[in-house]
């Protein structure tokens, strides 16, 4: 995947992948609380710069949210990122049911959102999505 490394912390990497036109935020660990806020909105920031609709988040290294965590990105940072103009989001999870479950779990509710998602545990097939968006 070719990008341009635009942070790269001990808990996750933030690239822009100018193939697809799409920020790519990989975390590269278990991360909760304020930690998993600080990244998350460091993405958001990094989306608003950029300009772009689409994104990649990849979670192959995590295996759930803290429930605290998915009400703060239902509430607060799903719908800061759509407004930042977020068009088409993927998620890309570790292939486990567990990981799935965990993801759909925080997508379902905000299911009506003015975005398109896909779900999937391939990152090529997320890649492909977006590039057909």
């Amino acid at each position: 995947m070719p990008g341009e490394i635009l942070r790269d912390e001990t808990a996750y990497t933030i690239e822009y992948d100018d193939e697809i036109d799409a920020v790519v935020h990989t975390w590269n660990m278990f991360s909760s609380g304020e930690k998993f806020r600080e990244g998350a909105n460091e993405l958001l920031n990094i989306f608003e710069e950029r300009d772009v609709s689409k994104l990649i988040v990849d979670t192959r290294e995590v295996k759930a949210h803290d429930d605290e965590d998915k009400q703060w990105l239902q509430a607060e940072w799903i719908p800061n990122m759509i407004e930042a103009g977020m068009e088409y989001s993927v998620n890309v999870h570790r292939s486990s049911v567990i990981a799935e479950m965990d993801i759909q779990e925080t997508v379902d509710p905000i299911e009506d959102a003015p975005f398109e998602n896909l779900i999937t545990d391939d990152m090529a097939e997320a890649r492909e999505w977006l590039a057909s968006q």
